[in-house]
């Protein structure tokens, strides 16, 4: 069963809100739920997340973003044009993690 609107509507809300660590935890809670998002669902956290994940000031947060986009783009429910605002990411300002994250987005799109 997909994730209920009110549910993708909290995703969302954690995934903006101006504490890092509540956005940090909801990044979790997306990879938890990963089974229970419908195509559109995965498609619309998706854009969120890259979003977040390209203006994101915090690495640990953005990092969490990362893998969970990742996740998401798993499931197949959408292509690359869903995160192509991490493209814009500075390689040589993230970590070695973040770097691993993004390579594995960009195969995806190869």
């Amino acid at each position: 069963m997909p994730a209920t609107d009110r549910e993708i509507i909290g995703l969302l809300h954690g995934l903006t809100s101006p504490d890092s660590r509540v956005r940090e935890d909801t990044c979790g809670t997306v990879t938890d739920w990963i089974s229970v998002f419908d195509p559109f669902q995965a498609r619309l956290l998706a854009m969120t997340l890259a979003t977040a994940a390209a203006a994101e000031p915090d690495p640990s947060c953005r990092e969490s973003e990362l893998h969970a986009l990742g996740e998401l783009a798993d499931t197949g429910f959408f292509g690359v044009e869903s995160f192509e605002p991490v493209e814009r990411l500075d390689r040589n300002t993230l970590g070695p993690s973040e770097q691993e994250y993004l390579d594995a987005l960009q195969e995806l799109g190869e």
